[in-house]
């Protein structure tokens, strides 16, 4: 599979961001942004989804241009949850065991 590897993002589970957001409520008005701690690139994302859940699948990385998606796409486009008082979430990883374990 070919997966983009110059790509960095912070893939957030549902499961952990939702209780997050229900905090972020009770904070002081203002813009939060809350994201699983770490980050990986799209392919290390993918190469992370097929070994967890024990599938045997080799992922090519390639290059945002290989892609060739119509729209550009930055190649760092990691949140951080640094504002104070942020709920912080646990890393990437944890919440794609998460996720697997709930599907």
């Amino acid at each position: 599979m070919a997966v983009v590897g110059d790509q960095r993002t912070a893939p957030t589970y549902v499961g952990h961001l939702a209780p997050a957001v229900a905090e972020i409520l009770d904070l002081p008005f203002g813009i939060y942004h809350v994201a699983a701690d770490g980050d990986c690139t799209w392919a290390e994302f993918a190469e992370a989804i097929f070994e967890e859940a024990g599938l045997s699948c080799r992922v090519r990385r390639i290059t945002t241009a290989e892609w060739g998606a119509q729209a550009k796409r930055p190649a760092y486009s990691v949140l951080r949850s640094e504002k104070p008082g942020t709920p912080r979430l646990p890393r990437w990883r944890v919440g794609l065991r998460a996720c697997l374990d709930r599907l």
